[in-house]
């Protein structure tokens, strides 16, 4: 058998927007870095008392933030912008004390207060496309609403725009991939960032993650592709089902178990036929009722058996 584990940690997105790499990201490479950097540690003094931009909506971009933000409290002259292809925030602001993940809220929490408070400079709707360099330093172009925008002068770039599996491992092997996420087909409708803030998907395993050639199996991070969603449960249930599964132990294998924690966040309503099964999604069932300016989760939805993420739709 051949177990891909490989993950996606290694294969950025690039920073450009649409896919492809800026004009210029090339060129200045030595003065981007991709996912979250060690700002607090080995690569302090990349940052202390310097301007960087940090591009993207998810956790990562939330660390790189914070990170720099705690640098900014020692180091005088520390400043740094925060870029966004999109301009609903919801997701990455998250479900704050609804959050099953305490951490998982509290980043979400700890980076809406750094952009409410005004230490941070946000441009949301920015598609980055090119890097230019003006008297030693830095200037990002990007497409917005209103035009071409230009950003800068900065000194660093930290692109937290994401990753995508190295498919090149198995090239030689007949595969069976969303055509849009490039992770196993059968997760594809159910995680798709497009229509799922909280990446609620059913319990699946060996059977879900195998392919056409005989005894390949996609697992962990790479098993969603390009959607950033995934958590290390998952990856933990999708190993043993396949490891009973080499085994022979069928009936183990196909009691796949997976409850995921709920996000607090939800902005997708609605089911997704899978193979000929519905699932209920992450804000399934009737409307939510609401609390505090945002909805509680689904009762209904949870009793059962169908998950549920507590949606939390803003007001």
């Amino acid at each position: 058998a051949v177990i891909d584990a490989s993950g996606t940690w290694r294969t950025p997105n690039p920073l450009g927007a649409g896919g492809i790499a800026a004009e210029g990201e090339a060129e200045f490479a030595d003065r981007i870095a991709y996912g979250i950097p060690d700002i607090l540690g080995r690569d302090r003094a990349l940052y202390g008392g310097r301007a960087t931009l940090v591009a993207g909506s998810g956790h990562s971009a939330a660390n790189a933030l914070l990170d720099l933000a705690r640098v900014a409290d020692d180091e005088p002259g520390t400043t740094f912008i925060w870029t966004t292809r999109g301009t609903d925030l919801v997701r990455i602001y998250g479900g704050g004390d609804l959050d099953a993940l305490p951490a998982r809220g509290e980043l979400g929490s700890d980076v809406r207060d750094l952009a409410e408070s005004g230490r941070v400079q946000l441009v949301t709707g920015f598609a980055t496309t090119a890097i230019r360099e003006e008297d030693g330093r830095l200037i990002v172009e990007g497409d917005t609403a209103d035009g071409l925008r230009r950003i800068g002068p900065i000194d660093r770039i930290v692109a937290a725009t994401g990753q995508r599996p190295d498919l090149s491992l198995t090239r030689e092997l007949r595969l069976d991939l969303d055509p849009w996420l490039e992770g196993v087909r059968a997760l594809g409708p159910l995680i798709d960032p497009n229509e799922h803030s909280c990446g609620d998907v059913p319990p699946h395993g060996h059977r879900e993650l195998s392919h056409p050639e005989p005894g390949v199996y996609t697992v962990g991070i790479k098993s969603y592709g390009r959607a950033p969603t995934f958590l290390l449960l998952t990856g933990y249930e999708q190993v043993r089902s396949v490891a009973a599964a080499l085994a022979g132990d069928v009936a183990s294998a196909d009691a796949v178990q997976l409850v995921l924690p709920e996000t607090g966040v939800c902005t997708v309503p609605g089911g997704v036929t899978v193979t000929g099964k519905t699932f209920a999604g992450c804000c399934g069932g009737p409307a939510p009722e609401a609390a505090d300016g945002c909805c509680v989760a689904d009762a209904e939805a949870k009793a059962a058996g169908r998950g549920g993420c507590g949606c939390g739709v803003a007001a």
